[in-house]
């Protein structure tokens, strides 16, 4: 096509027809350009697929770890009701002098009340975007900035598990020394209750003890409002990445 194009400009000026000689050149710059802008189109078109392409994917990866993180969350929630609830019965008998519960039972709701949820938020797929620079392909800006409160609250979220954790095991370390840890744990280990003439019927007129699960039912209190504001946080974001 080159040297066509090659040879009707050299018959043209070999001929003296420069006017139409100037003609042609004008309509064959007019052609490259016209290439050049087709070209240029392509290629965008190109580029704008792929960067839509990555951003389904960013969407996806962030649409399946929420929904994971949701699901979880979800659990730890009844977890946290469930130990709550423990505790607030504990404290509805300390002090009761009518007290009719068995022995096994205390030691059940005191099992109750140490426990303590381990759930964790995930952060991998915007861990990933962070690093990679990938973020700044999210169009939403409001997805951006849930994202960033999502960081906050993770940490909330983090350092409530921790105060739990803590309030949970100080009461076990009371236990240990006023109490018999292996009364209240023993089903879950398959073994029989202690030999010792020890229990922990004791503890249910102990002040430190019911300080100490008043605590923990506050904590519990506190950890399910912030779980609750995670869900909804959670929910808010899954709505923005659908939108994409």
């Amino acid at each position: 096509m080159i040297k066509f194009f090659r040879k009707i400009r050299q018959k043209m000026l070999t001929e003296n027809k420069f006017s139409k000689y100037l003609l042609y050149a004008i309509g064959e710059i007019i052609l490259v350009v016209i290439g050049i802008l087709i070209a240029l189109q392509v290629n965008n078109a190109n580029e704008t697929r792929k960067s839509n392409l990555e951003l389904d994917k960013i969407n996806h990866n962030l649409i399946q770890e929420f929904e994971s993180n949701q699901k979880a969350l979800s659990s730890a929630m009844s977890q946290v009701k469930w130990t709550k609830n423990g505790g607030l019965e504990i404290l509805s008998i300390i002090g009761n002098r009518e007290n009719q519960y068995q022995e096994n039972d205390l030691d059940s709701l005191i099992e109750i009340s140490v426990f303590w949820p381990t759930w964790k938020p995930t952060n991998f797929v915007l861990n990933e975007l962070k690093s990679s620079g990938k973020l700044s392909l999210l169009k939403n800006s409001k997805i951006k900035e849930l994202l960033f409160e999502w960081e906050r609250q993770s940490e909330i979220v983090n350092d409530w598990n921790r105060r739990m954790e803590k309030s949970s095991q100080d009461i076990i370390d009371y236990i240990k020394t006023n109490g018999s840890l292996r009364n209240i744990n023993h089903n879950r280990i398959s073994i029989k209750k202690s030999e010792l003439d020890i229990n922990n019927i004791s503890l249910f007129n102990d002040s430190k003890f019911e300080n100490q699960v008043d605590e923990k039912v506050l904590y519990s209190q506190f950890l399910e409002n912030v779980y609750k504001e995670t869900d909804r946080l959670i929910n808010q974001i899954l709505e923005e990445a659908i939108k994409k």
